[in-house]
């Protein structure tokens, strides 16, 4: 069987764990100069990413919760 190329990643919603395709997930990622996460609309900055759904409930719970983002960026 050869490989479509097509198919997309799976990523996991960090807050339901849903799994989706990557561009179905909105993609947030760590910037240290502001020490906030910012919507990577484009899915290509550098850094740690961390993948929510678009679930109005799962981005608010996800941007609410500044403890669990050190564990998804990997801050210490």
């Amino acid at each position: 069987m050869s490989k479509s190329k097509n198919i997309q990643p799976k990523r996991m919603c960090i807050v339901c764990r849903r799994k989706s395709g990557k561009g179905l997930l909105q993609r947030y990622v760590w910037n240290p100069e502001t020490a906030t996460v910012v919507l990577d609309e484009q899915q290509q900055m550098q850094g740690r990413g961390a993948y929510c759904c678009t679930d109005a409930l799962c981005v608010e719970r996800f941007l609410a919760r500044r403890q669990g983002w050190k564990r998804a960026f990997r801050l210490n």
